[in-house]
């Protein structure tokens, strides 16, 4: 997808599932401790959670009011506001009601997904279940990693199934944000920031140290162009010339209800597959 005037903060954050094949194996408490470990670190997290029961009782007022018809229903406490929507939901539905800026999202649950997957597992059975039945397993958490004997035996029989602590687990989650980071900045390391290379700006970034609008490259373009989120960098002439030939073929559709003399910016997409 090439997209023209990349709008930064629409991007979505790296989505990641902590996950078990059987309950009470931790994956709340993994997600407190990283979600705690993450802030600390100066990142910002969003979470979400995959419950069985619903949340909204029966009886109550706000159950009552969504029963009556209410399309969507928010409930304001002294110390939070919750929005309640009856209905089916995806782990997409649920990103999409977010409403903060957040440098990853943790999904506690969500074994269906395609996204990528902690597990937490108490043996190495329970990883074997779950290596059959759950698809993008990147590491595994949870009390096995203390367990020397079952720690021994998942190597010898699955050498390539990552094992972290909760803290090697952090660490994963870091550099996972970077990347994500990184892909948002050219990539040309143009020494005209005070961070030495993008790398450099990508933990500025992370760190709540930079903006990024103090890259020059991004802060001065007049046209931009991203193949599947990464910019592809343009000097100033062929950026000059794409943005003549967009706004060309835009005045030669005539269009009556839009004024394109008054708009800020242009946003473009070409999707490459049906």
């Amino acid at each position: 997808m090439f997209i023209l005037e990349y709008i930064h903060r629409f991007l979505m954050a790296p989505i990641v599932c902590i996950v078990s094949v059987r309950r009470s194996r931790g994956k709340t408490r993994l997600i407190e401790y990283l979600v705690k470990e993450l802030k600390r670190r100066g990142m910002k997290v969003a979470t979400i959670k995959h419950a069985s029961e619903p949340f909204d009782m029966k009886g109550k007022d706000t159950w009552r009011h969504t029963e009556a018809g209410a399309l969507e229903v928010a409930c304001i406490t002294p110390r939070e506001l919750i929005t309640i929507r009856k209905g089916d939901a995806s782990l997409e539905d649920g990103v999409q009601a977010l409403h903060v800026e957040s440098d990853i999202i943790l999904a506690e649950g969500f074994k269906r997904s395609d996204k990528p997957k902690i597990l937490c597992a108490d043996s190495v059975e329970e990883v074997e279940e779950a290596l059959r039945s759950i698809s993008n397993i990147v590491a595994v958490s949870g009390s096995i990693v203390d367990t020397a004997d079952q720690v021994e035996v998942l190597r010898k029989k699955h050498h390539d199934v990552n094992l972290m602590t909760p803290e090697e687990v952090a660490e994963f989650l870091r550099s996972l944000i970077v990347k994500d980071l990184l892909k948002r900045l050219p990539g040309l390391d143009c020494g005209h920031c005070k961070y030495g290379s993008c790398a450099g700006m990508a933990e500025a970034l992370m760190e709540g140290r930079a903006s990024l609008d103090e890259c020059i490259v991004i802060s001065t373009s007049i046209s931009r162009v991203f193949i599947d989120g990464r910019m592809i960098p343009l000097s100033r002439w062929p950026q000059t010339i794409l943005k003549e030939i967009m706004l060309g073929f835009l005045r030669s559709l005539k269009l009556k209800d839009v004024k394109l003399e008054d708009a800020s910016k242009v946003t473009i997409e070409i999707r490459m597959k049906d």
